[in-house]
């Protein structure tokens, strides 16, 4: 039997929370942190026998780290990167006849532009858009068996791999509190990607849409050394057309994280 891959898209991350920008102009920020991160992807009963139904879940410790500058008219550019951890797994195969989860990878690239405008009463909005990068790759057990509603699958590929970019444009907004500020974001992304496998499978996706939603917390701990935990929640669908004669199906994407990361002006 023919084996089927499906695409799934990489996490959207956009680094939106600028605490206090209107008050840190023409500065640079460097800054770097951890995330507890929960991911999953999830397939309905239209996609290929061997995903139908099925919903692979990971969970790991992502590293981030990125540099912003704020220009003195309240504009800025921020560059930020993502990594999972080096011992992150998956169980998209754990009903395999190796039954032991795999390896997951995930790294993503943001490129991000806005402006802020601050108020008298501390309370600043800003708009921001910019350009994402993804990569996920999914390892699967080589040669073993999966049950399936048509009869056994044998997976002929050792790993799955999805690159995806796209564009997104969002909102934000700050207001001082409790020593610090608190941060909030929505951002709507439309993105494409390809799915591949190292046998013979390669597909790419039509334009897919999905939203971030962000919220953060930051204390100052000196005039340029600060601490932020942030808690981040996206979600994608993606519907697929006929490939292979695949019938169309949809897949969902989720992943959460809380984090904490320092920041350092200068």
């Amino acid at each position: 039997m023919k084996a089927y891959r499906i695409e799934l898209r990489a996490l959207l991350f956009v680094c939106a929370f600028f605490p206090a920008v209107t008050q840190a102009q023409n500065v640079f920020r460097v800054y770097a942190g951890i995330a507890p991160t929960a991911y999953s992807v999830s397939f309905d009963n239209g996609a290929p026998p061997a995903y139908a139904g099925k919903t692979a879940k990971s969970s790991y410790l992502a590293t981030n780290a990125g540099l912003t500058w704020v220009s003195p008219k309240g504009i800025y550019v921020d560059m930020s990167g993502q990594l999972s951890g080096g011992s992150a797994t998956h169980d998209l195969w754990k009903d395999s006849t190796v039954s032991k989860d795999q390896d997951f990878k995930r790294d993503a690239y943001t490129l991000t532009g806005g402006y802020s405008h601050g108020f008298a009463s501390g309370v600043s909005v800003s708009g921001f858009g910019g350009y994402t990068h993804g990569k996920t790759t999914l390892s699967a057990p080589l040669g073993a068996t999966v049950p399936t509603s048509v009869g056994p699958f044998v997976i002929n590929f050792s790993k799955d791999i999805f690159e995806s970019n796209g564009i997104f444009l969002g909102v934000g907004t700050g207001m001082p509190a409790l020593r610090g500020q608190f941060s909030a974001s929505l951002a709507l992304a439309g993105m494409k990607g390809k799915w591949k496998d190292d046998s013979t499978f390669n597909n790419t996706a039509d334009t897919t849409f999905g939203f971030s939603l962000g919220g953060a917390y930051t204390y100052p701990i000196t005039p340029a050394l600060g601490v932020t935990a942030d808690l981040r929640y996206q979600q994608y669908k993606y519907n697929f057309n006929v490939v292979n004669a695949v019938p169309a199906y949809t897949v969902t994407e989720k992943i959460a994280s809380l984090g904490v990361r320092l920041g350092y002006r200068f």
